[in-house]
Parts: structure tokens; sequence; C-alpha cells
């Protein structure tokens, strides 16, 4: 880093409101309007300190809808400022404290609020975590380079559980998902967890709003829903893969494996492991795929 940008960086976070806002902010991605809330100061002044702050390149800000998100930048958090802001965080100082539980009374409150609406539109879903637990967690030795130098999508990630179970062992976890109810319940729940390497984005399966080649592990849940347009979701999961990188398909299978596998392969794509997943749903299936120039002679699937 530049002289400058670390002058920058370091007198943007030495005023104490934006301070504050840095530490609300190491739990993820939060409004203004939340914000807002946790500082009880107005709302154009809280917007100067994010401005200052994005300016000196510790915060990045997406809009989704009417609201405006702010988040650590990737920068910011390999910055040096990001630890001393990490210690006053762990600290037991009074204003910290105060925030940090306006924060929590705010994300539980938002996860209660947009399960209600979730359940009143009948579009409540959730991950059977039992089932899967163990083959992701199993699945991340095996992911290209070290677990914690790993970026992971998941198309398609609901109310956020499987983000919440993978994200405490790799550097980035990002989430699509077009239902607004889920991505309420996702942000809620990962802001209670405290870690600020998460996104959740506002996304169809069909058109991905992400770079090329940006993500070691590519995962693909629910999102194949009878109708759902399947060649065209695999091309937008391959296009956002590393070259080196392994696809995840997590979801209802049957009767349909087949013309899977034939997409994954049209795609230069071959089956690397097929599981099928205990409990309710005798067609819920995880299937692992390589590029097949990568892939070892042998099949390696389970059946």
């Amino acid at each position: 880093m530049k002289l400058d940008q670390a002058v920058l960086q370091l007198d943007a976070a030495a005023e104490r409101s934006r301070l504050r806002l840095l530490v609300a902010l190491l739990g993820g991605e939060t409004t203004v309007g939340d914000l807002v809330a946790v500082l009880q100061q107005s709302q154009p002044r809280v917007s100067r300190h994010l401005r200052l702050l994005l300016e000196a390149g510790l915060l990045e800000s997406f809009r989704e809808g009417r609201s405006i998100y702010y988040r650590w930048s990737a920068p910011g958090l390999a910055a040096g400022v990001a630890s001393p802001v990490a210690a006053v965080a762990a600290s037991d100082d009074p204003t910290i404290t105060t925030d940090r539980a306006r924060l929590k009374a705010l994300s539980r409150e938002r996860e209660r609020g947009a399960l209600r609406r979730a359940l009143r539109a009948g579009r409540a879903r959730g991950l059977h975590t039992s089932d899967t637990g163990a083959a992701i967690s199993e699945l991340l030795h095996t992911i290209p380079g070290e677990h914690r130098s790993s970026e992971i999508l998941i198309v398609g990630c609901g109310s956020g559980e499987l983000l919440e179970l993978l994200l405490p062992a790799v550097r980035m976890v990002v989430g699509t998902e077009p239902s607004g109810h889920r991505r309420q319940v996702a942000r809620a729940r990962l802001r209670l967890g405290g870690l600020p390497h998460w996104t959740i984005r506002d996304a169809e399966a069909t058109q991905l709003p992400l770079a090329s080649a940006s993500f070691d592990l590519v995962i693909v849940q629910d999102a194949l829903a009878p109708g759902a347009d399947v060649a065209q979701i695999l091309v937008e999961a391959v296009r956002v893969l590393r070259t080196a990188g392994r696809l995840l398909i997590l979801d209802r299978i049957l009767p349909t494996d087949m013309e899977l596998t034939a997409h994954l392969a049209a795609l230069g794509f071959t089956v690397t492991r097929r599981q099928w997943l205990p409990g309710r749903e005798p067609d819920r299936a995880l299937f692992q795929a390589s590029r097949a120039e990568l892939t070892p002679a042998r099949t390696g699937t389970n059946d």
C-alpha cells in the first residue's frame, strides 16, 4: 500500500463515529437505515461518514431496490486498519457494547419479520443441513488451495443456512437469491455470526451479475426446479468458475440425473461424485463435477 492511501485510510478510521461504523460492519453488509438506528445519529450525518469511508477504500456499497448496503471492501479487510477495528469490536467499551446490542436486536427483528412474510407467501425454504453438512465439510478439503484462500459462490442461497455453515472455513462466500424474503433472513442470520467476508445479491441463476472465473467452488442449490432453464443455469455457473474450480449441485435430481450429466458433459465437465442424500426427500442428491481435462480417467462416482 502506498503512503498516501495508508494516511487516507488511517485518517478516515480515526474518528469516533466512523470507527463505530467500521465495528458495526464487521458483522457484514448493512443498510444506511440500520446504521442510523445503531449510531442514533441523523441519516445525513451517517451518510457523510460512510462516504468518507468509501473514499478511503475501506468500504464498498451496492444498491438493492430502494436500499443501499455498505460492507467492508476486500482491500479494506486486508489493510492494517482492520486489526485495530477488530480489537475495538472485541472490547467491553460501553458504547460498542450498546451498538452491538442494537444491531443484534435489529438483525433478529429483520429475521423474524422476513420469516413471517415468507411463511405468509408460502415461500419458506430451508436446507437439510443434517443431510448435507458432513458432505459439504468433506468437500471443503478437496477445494484447490488452502481453505482460507477459497472463494465460494452459492447460487440459490435461500435463507443462508449453507452460507452460515461455510463462512468460518473460507475467505469469501457470495450468495445469490431472487427472493427478497430469503435474502433478508439470510443477511440477518449472517450478521449475527459476526464475520464480514460474505455478501448476498439479488440475482436469477440464469443471469449472474458476477465476473467470469471468480470462484474456486460454485454450489447450485435448489435452483433446478421444474421448468427451470437447466442448461443456462449451468452455463452461468461454469462461466464464473475458475479453471481448476469445482461445481457442486445440491438439488432434487430425479428423474433428470442423466439429463444433468449430459448438460455437464456438453460444457466439458465430468461428474466426479454422485451422492444420494438421506432424509425426507429421496430424490435429493449432491453432484460434484470438474473440468474433464482435469479429471482422472476413473469416474470416482458413488451411486
